[in-house]
């Protein structure tokens, strides 16, 4: 069973996040989570906009922390901070506003050894991943296992495509898109977006 514990002195966000963690601890300082973690653990630290420090303890973090994983909830998300955070070792941004709702499914992506971003940065990650690819077809062999509309739908997300482009494109709802994604990641076995994009661009 995954564990979840939050860093953070806001009251406002340790009570939207234990809305969605119930009992699930919160401590106000990294110094003051006791170690070691078992596997399993998702720590989430809550990072006040323009706290260098918070960013900047995140890397030690990550080596303290481990095997656990982490998340980070930013006060003012941006691209370019999630790229920092991604390379001091976290595994999730995502806004400290969000929801319980949200916050369960992130939970859930990174429980799934998944990684959480922004659709705005994903995207960017996606592209930019094919981008660097030589010109070459798909094996279309590998997406065997998947409906034609499935299939459409995985090619339009390997190019980076969000949920709603690819309803338009495809003239359905973005309702139907979640679910014929649901489809594909079982199907193919794949955690995320991110991961069928590294998939197809495997098989290239």
């Amino acid at each position: 069973m995954t564990r979840h514990i939050l860093i953070s002195t806001d009251q406002t966000t340790s009570e939207r996040w234990s809305d969605a963690f119930p009992s699930a601890p919160v401590f106000g300082a990294i110094s003051a989570v006791p170690r070691p973690l078992e596997e399993g653990t998702i720590v989430w630290i809550h990072v006040p906009p323009t706290d260098q420090g918070a960013i900047d303890a995140l890397a030690g973090s990550v080596r303290a922390f481990s095997p656990a994983r982490l998340i980070v909830l930013s006060d003012t998300p941006s691209d370019d901070q999630a790229l920092l955070m991604m390379e001091r070792g976290a595994v999730g941004y995502c806004h400290s506003c969000a929801g319980a709702r949200m916050l369960r499914q992130v939970a859930a992506v990174v429980g799934n050894q998944g990684l959480w971003v922004g659709d705005s940065l994903l995207r960017r990650m996606i592209r930019a991943y094919r981008a660097a690819l030589p010109a070459a077809g798909i094996d279309l062999e590998r997406l065997a296992p998947l409906s034609a509309r499935e299939r459409e739908v995985a090619l339009a997300v390997s190019r980076g495509a969000s949920n709603k482009e690819i309803a338009r494109e495809l003239k359905i709802t973005e309702r139907t898109v979640k679910a014929h994604l649901g489809a594909i990641f079982t199907k193919l076995g794949v955690r995320d977006r991110l991961h069928l994009a590294l998939l197809l661009g495997r098989v290239r």
